[in-house]
């Protein structure tokens, strides 16, 4: 079993520009509106917190569960996430992390949740993310990025569609060692306000783990991505591919043909979407 299904999950609200005005998610950040930064950090999964929803493993490589609620309106979110070694603090230093790894994920959101906190609309219990089980080893974390890609389709009625658009990493708002530096001093300045959580306590009641993984932000949507419903039947696919060796039509075409996208240095994460059994 891969070990991902134990590990602290957080993401990252913000970093890619104008993301989150396509969602609507902006209304419940009581935060500085400044498009060129990232908002907040959220939690995603804590092992052994007071809020029981966070405590459920939401993770999964295949399957994506929607809510109980017949008229949750769910939408696909493409996204990177990046494994970090934790660093326990040591005379009041603050907790430090650096990253190690990386891989895709479905930052999967419950849009139409009656929700107090932002993390309420992520994990409504087993199977509500994605995130695939091939990593990429991160020997450094400052460049040598710059080819690598990511995507997202949804299949509904056995059409695939792009959801999220064809981004280079380096897109992202933040990336590299301003990726790891904001989100170090985000652990140490977020506090429990409004729908966020105290970032830096939440890691503390999960014993220091020795990793965790951040989903650093969804790219953005296209046209189709900002109004697509995940329905059961459908599948979702995200994409991380090297453009030195593939390309976006090759891609694409794989999925359309085959269901699936095994091409030289790529990662990909499928889920069937389906309802939970009662």
């Amino acid at each position: 079993m891969n070990d991902y299904q134990h590990l602290v999950g957080f993401g990252i609200a913000g970093n890619s520009a104008g993301h989150l005005d396509q969602t609507g998610e902006i209304t419940a950040l009581e935060v500085s509106d400044e498009n060129d930064k990232p908002r907040a950090l959220f939690p995603v999964y804590i092992p052994d917190v007071r809020e029981s929803y966070l405590s459920v493993v939401p993770y999964s490589q295949n399957t994506l569960l929607l809510p109980d609620d017949v008229n949750a309106r769910v939408q696909m979110e493409p996204e990177l996430a990046v494994r970090f070694s934790v660093h326990k603090p040591s005379h009041d230093h603050a907790i430090q992390l650096t990253p190690h790894a990386m891989t895709v994920a479905n930052d999967a959101t419950y849009r139409n949740c009656d929700a107090r906190k932002l993390a309420q609309k992520k994990n409504w219990g087993e199977a509500s993310k994605g995130l695939a089980s091939k990593e990429i080893t991160l020997e450094r974390f400052d460049s040598g990025l710059e080819h690598l890609r990511l995507c997202g389709f949804h299949c509904s009625g056995g059409t695939w569609r792009m959801t999220g658009k064809d981004t280079a990493l380096t897109e992202y708002t933040v990336f590299y060692d301003d990726l790891t530096q904001w989100i170090n001093q985000q652990i140490v300045i977020q506090r429990e306000e409004g729908a966020l959580h105290d970032v830096q306590e939440l890691i503390k009641a999960s014993d220091y783990s020795n990793d965790i993984y951040v989903m650093v932000g969804a790219v953005r949507y296209t046209e189709y991505g900002e109004t697509h419903n995940l329905q059961a039947g459908d599948e979702t696919a995200v994409i991380l591919y090297d453009s030195r060796t593939n390309s976006l039509q090759q891609i694409q075409a794989e999925l359309e043909q085959h269901g699936q996208c095994v091409g030289e240095r790529v990662i990909s994460l499928i889920q069937r979407v389906k309802r939970r059994d009662r």
